[in-house]
């Protein structure tokens, strides 16, 4: 059974640091050991990259006033964010999916003498239900030869966006615009949090800064270059909603557009996007209505969704008036959560991804030290045993919400000198299924028989040709 240790980071086990390596382009290095280190003020982008960007506690100016929204909105009178959809729309262009496939039964008899027993059931899904799975596979410079399964139709990304927020984040450090030896004050940070929607992401990325000897006292301090990686490694949502309100959501869009992804949709805040589907301003029951009314009106949403990120910000009294309401009402529901994954968070196609993966793989970056630095968070994995065996860089991010799983990969196997792409997104879940596999990992085993096996890549390719 191929060992699948990637997802760990979601569900609070291996709590370790990243191994260092001596190739220029390899995995994450262990992370420094602080020398009398001396508090600075919170970082700040150039003027020119955004429009007016501050530091994550306070609020970013916004000349746009939000229009009347379908649900309830906390009375704020702060300076206000730009709204999410600068340039990218907050819904994403329709795309009809391949909803049955006739696959080659010489085809499947290999495939069922190759794959390992733990990758079948996500395998069985991928046959029975061809119109919820995103695949696209392939090595580089052999993408003819590749898996495209509704490779070109968007699907929701859950944290798998945050790849986007790691490319602003490296190409405005090599540019000169950031600085990662900055601190950020754990309370800025700490205003993003909502508890009990992260699965527990924040607290344990900071108790591992805090094991290594990473996190400053007196107050609670964490360096900037510390924060993508608490969002890569440990997919701290609370991290990505920082570099939203830092780096500003047109710099994001534009991060996305210039990586011609170009069935991305507009990624807002994680906060913003759990307080839209529910908040304490809501009378009971109308979460689904306001949904619908943001379907109906997708700008509203994009305002919305980063007034309540102001507001919960900005607002202490709201904010533990909120996370006091949610603690007793448990909103938002399930079913409320995966009728706005499936509409609203942000999606884009999995061969979109693929390309992107590739792209990080070959430092195709603006940049040699971008490329770096963002290989570098996303190599964290190499950190284990099993893959050093297997690859000599690996780089991964997953992503998980209700219904939703997805797993994006890169990877150079050992002794081959380009890179094999996987990109597997599994969208509309049964409840059941979506429990089971946050447990047994079929999806990724699967992803990884792709990355590990020479031959699977192929064999599954021609088991989907119609």
């Amino acid at each position: 059974m191929i060992t699948a240790v990637l997802t760990a980071v979601l569900f609070g086990s291996l709590l370790v640091s990243c191994a260092p390596s001596s190739a220029e382009t390899a995995a994450v290095p262990t992370l420094p050991v602080l020398e009398t280190p001396t508090p600075t003020e919170a970082p700040t982008v150039k003027s020119e990259l955004v429009e007016k960007p501050v530091a994550a506690a306070t609020t970013i100016p916004n000349t746009a006033t939000p229009t009347p929204s379908p649900s309830a909105t906390p009375i704020y009178t702060g300076t206000l964010s730009p709204a999410c959809g600068q340039i990218l729309p907050i819904l994403p262009k329709t795309a009809a999916p391949i909803t049955e496939l006739n696959p080659d039964a010489e085809a499947l008899a290999e495939i069922e003498r190759m794959m390992p027993e733990a990758a079948r059931e996500a395998w069985s899904h991928i046959l029975e239900s061809p119109e919820t799975v995103g695949l696209a596979a392939y090595r580089v410079g052999d993408e003819a030869n590749g898996i495209y399964l509704n490779a070109d139709v968007p699907m929701p990304l859950a944290s798998v966006v945050k790849i986007v927020y790691l490319v602003a984040y490296v190409e405005a450090v090599a540019a000169g615009e950031l600085d990662p030896t900055s601190y950020v004050p754990v309370a800025d940070l700490d205003a993003f949090w909502q508890p009990g929607l992260d699965l527990g992401a924040h607290q344990r990325a900071l108790a591992e800064l805090d094991a290594q000897g990473l996190l400053l006292k007196n107050p609670d301090q964490v360096r900037l270059e510390d924060v993508p990686w608490m969002m890569m490694r440990f997919s701290s949502n609370t991290a990505m909603d920082y570099l939203h309100m830092l780096l500003g959501a047109k710099r994001i869009e534009e991060t996305a557009v210039s990586l011609n992804l170009t069935t991305q949709t507009a990624p807002c805040p994680f906060l913003g996007q759990f307080l839209a589907m529910s908040n304490i301003t809501r009378q009971k029951d109308s979460d689904y209505e306001a949904l619908l009314a943001y379907l109906e009106n997708p700008e509203s949403y994009g305002q919305e969704a980063m007034l309540l990120t102001d507001t919960f910000v900005n607002d202490p009294e709201f904010r533990d008036a909120q996370n006091d309401w949610r603690r007793q009402q448990k909103r938002p529901s399930v079913s409320i959560q995966r009728f706005f994954t499936e509409n609203l968070n942000p999606q884009a196609s999995a061969g979109d991804y693929a390309g992107l993966m590739a792209q990080i793989a070959q430092n195709g970056l603006s940049h040699p030290d971008s490329s770096f630095l963002a290989r570098r968070y996303l190599e964290w994995p190499m950190i284990f045993d099993d893959n050093q065996e297997l690859f000599s860089n690996l780089g991964f991010k997953n992503g998980t919400m209700p219904g939703v799983l997805n797993i994006v990969y890169y990877a150079y196997p050992q002794g081959e000198t380009t890179p094999v792409v996987v990109v597997l997104f599994f969208r509309d879940l049964p409840n059941n299924t979506y429990r089971e596999w946050r447990n047994n990992l079929t999806h990724d085993e699967f992803a990884r028989w792709l990355l590990i096996d020479d031959g699977a890549i192929t064999a599954v390719a021609d088991a989907l040709k119609n």
